[in-house]
């Protein structure tokens, strides 16, 4: 059965969008490696060493501008310990909206990175 190996965001604020993942999401920007070009590409890598999110930067003349829009609804991740999220999130002033799901003993976090590329951070409830 595939899972999901990565989710691909290009984008013209790639710094920030680095800073996003690392400060907010506690992701690790790390190599690369299938790039040659490490200034303009990014991997984030989860706690337990899996890159999850590949950011790059648009070459020159790809038509990538700040706001476009794409088909991708929203990435999700799995998520512990919701308080300590939901503080990052306020001490770095991002607005999100909390959503419970009891049925399914879910909360989620739906967050938007730089991008503006929809986050959805799900927590399970005991």
């Amino acid at each position: 059965m595939p899972r999901l190996g990565h989710v691909n965001i290009r984008t013209v604020r790639l710094a920030e969008t680095v800073a996003f993942y690392e400060s907010v999401l506690g992701f690790t920007r790390g190599d690369a490696a299938t790039m040659d070009d490490q200034s303009r590409n990014a991997w984030m890598y989860d706690a337990d060493g899996r890159p999850c999110v590949h950011l790059n930067a648009p070459r020159d003349g790809d038509g990538v501008k700040p706001g476009d829009g794409s088909c991708l609804d929203h990435v999700a991740f799995d998520c512990e310990d919701e308080p300590g999220t939901r503080g990052r999130l306020e001490r770095a002033g991002i607005a999100y909206a909390r959503r419970e799901y009891p049925r399914a003993h879910l909360v989620q976090l739906v967050v938007h990175d730089p991008n503006g590329v929809k986050v959805e951070l799900t927590f399970r409830l005991d």
